[in-house]
């Protein structure tokens, strides 16, 4: 529901009792209209869930909560601390003004016993991914990193353009990593402009990108898989976390190849989460 729709505003009309026109004072300008109720204070609360609920408060016993595009009035009832607004089978529970507990009421309840979901207004805190070795992270690979100049064409090479790869899609480029596919690719999307529009549904993008695995060849190709984590934020509000590998290929070094083809491409991304 827009914002607009939460704000309930009333507007006092103003009469004059006729008197004598002979010693009627001359009119005055009409006031103002002002609202009874004071400014309802439309917030957005962003929900662990990754739903988003507005809440607007036309006065101090009113709440009138926007849940999954249906606005609903609920009134405050008896609360130990906070604010308790009841109402259509919700509860929500404000603790100050920006944080707040949607639950839930099962047939008979007053009070909600199941806990609910807590949502937050204010900044988003960043998405941070897994710590290496922990469950969904890297590999908690503690080898020093090579130093040095790298060859386009070795391993180190492929994790090379795992990480522009990822990148671009950080920085918002995103024709130019849909490039960093191998034309051959089954999973390559058909054109710059499908492939950036399976990014839309994100509102942050991250990624680590952990140590290539060996090069192995298969039918005059070369493949590398390079691990990766994903983390970020949806435009929904929830929490991106995936992890998973990208393997490249490239063109063996044989007679006839150009250097296009011996060049490092994304093949394939799998990823889980």
């Amino acid at each position: 529901m827009r914002r607009a729709g939460l704000v309930l505003l009333l507007l006092l009309g103003a009469c004059e009792r006729p008197g004598d026109p002979a010693s009627a004072a001359p009119p005055k300008a009409p006031a103002v209209a002002a609202p009874v109720n004071p400014d309802p204070g439309v917030r957005t609360y962003r929900c662990d869930d990754g739903r988003s609920v507005q809440a607007g408060y036309p006065d101090r016993d009113t709440a009138v909560v926007d849940v999954d595009g249906h606005a609903y009035t609920l009134k405050a009832q008896a609360a130990a601390s906070g604010v308790r607004y009841v109402g259509f089978g919700l509860q929500w529970w404000t603790k100050g003004m920006d944080e707040a507990r949607l639950s839930r009421l099962k047939d008979g309840e007053t009070v909600a016993s199941e806990a609910g979901v807590v949502c937050r207004t204010g900044p988003e805190v960043p998405v941070q991914p897994p710590s290496p070795g922990a469950p969904g992270g890297l590999a908690d690979d503690r080898t020093p990193l090579a130093e040095g100049t790298i060859a386009p064409t070795s391993a180190q090479g492929a994790a090379q353009v795992v990480q522009s790869y990822y990148a671009l899609l950080e920085a918002g480029r995103r024709a130019e990593a849909w490039r960093l596919w191998s034309e051959g690719s089954p999973d390559r999307a058909a054109n710059a402009a499908a492939f950036a529009h399976q990014f839309d549904r994100y509102a942050d993008y991250h990624a680590q990108v952990g140590a290539p695995g060996a090069i192995e060849g298969a039918a005059g190709s070369l493949y590398v898989e390079v691990p990766v984590v994903i983390y970020g934020r949806r435009t929904s509000g929830g929490e991106l976390h995936q992890s998973g590998k990208v393997t490249l290929r490239r063109v063996n070094d044989v007679p006839g190849s150009t250097p296009d083809q011996r060049r490092w491409r994304i093949h394939r991304i799998e990823l889980k989460g």
